[in-house]
């Protein structure tokens, strides 16, 4: 009977030490399967991390891109269209990213290229830019040039004007007759000179009309203008009218000459129908051409 009780008790210390095999076993998986879950747990939590820098340094980029959009300016309203649409797509981009999971590495992947073609596209407007800058200012440098010629030109003229004007006043002032030897006298009936008022009929002014190479040929009305020792003038009727300068005046006596340029001596008359003469001092202006060219006086005693 001992014999039988003691087979009996091998069986079960082998059974119990299986058991505490398998438990310890068990208990290293266990051990085993708590460590590999930790690290997976810390491995994706650290993955997420880097995920979600990515997914922020994108949208930074983005930002960024925007504010270069918004410092672009041109006066060219068909290129600031074009502009306004691309910054609106980098808006767009900016929300969709925002709502995206930043573990969908697909799609952040995706994003990534087309922040990519997004750059592209910005380059290409900044050369744009570029080359409109520069045609701007080879257009301003041209204007600024084109107005520098202009206003050169412009002082030519003026100056060639000013220089026309000039020669002309020069021309039309040489052009001018000249009288000179002018003479006033007393003269009776007979024509003959005498320096007493009661003695005289008429008085007479005789000139010289100098040779002049540029003045005007042909024929030319030269008026006299007598005053009186009164001072006032002498004529014989006020409807005799001449012009001089931008003026009107009565004239005592004219006569038409023909002039060919060379010296002529002249006279004209004044008086006669019983007109009577004062003692005193007369004066006389000779006027042709609308111009003064000539004046003298005499004294009738």
């Amino acid at each position: 009977m001992g014999t039988i009780a003691a087979q009996n008790k091998q069986p079960e210390k082998k059974t119990g030490k299986k058991l505490k095999t398998t438990a310890i076993i068990l208990t290293l998986i266990t051990a085993s399967l708590v460590a590999v879950l930790l690290y997976v747990r810390s491995e994706t939590a650290k993955i997420v991390s880097e995920l979600n820098s990515e997914k922020d340094e994108l949208v930074v980029n983005l930002e960024t891109l925007r504010g270069e959009y918004n410092t672009l300016q041109t006066s060219n309203d068909t290129l600031n269209a074009q502009l306004e649409l691309e910054k609106q797509k980098v808006e767009l981009m900016i929300e969709k990213i925002r709502r995206t999971d930043a573990t969908n590495r697909t799609r952040i992947r995706e994003y990534e290229k087309e922040l990519g073609t997004l750059r592209d596209i910005m380059r290409n407007y900044i050369r744009q830019l570029d080359s409109l800058n520069t045609l701007n200012i080879q257009l301003r440098e041209e204007t600024s040039t084109a107005k520098a010629e202009a206003r050169q030109s412009r002082e030519k003229y003026e100056s060639l004007v000013q220089t026309t004007g000039d020669l002309a006043q020069k021309l039309e002032q040489g052009g001018i007759l000249k009288a000179r030897e002018v003479t006033i006298t007393g003269v009776n009936t007979k024509g003959r000179v005498v320096t007493r008022a009661r003695n005289a009929h008429k008085l007479k002014t005789c000139f010289t009309l100098l040779e002049n190479s540029i003045a005007e040929r042909g024929a030319r009305n030269v008026y006299i203008r007598v005053k009186g020792p009164d001072g006032i003038l002498m004529t014989q009727s006020q409807d005799n009218i001449f012009s001089a300068g931008n003026e009107q005046f009565v004239y005592s006596d004219m006569r038409e000459v023909d002039y060919q340029g060379s010296d002529i001596e002249m006279c004209i008359f004044y008086g006669g129908n019983n007109e009577k003469f004062a003692k005193g001092a007369y004066t006389v202006e000779i006027y042709s051409g609308g111009v003064l060219i000539g004046h003298g006086q005499a004294l009738l005693k």
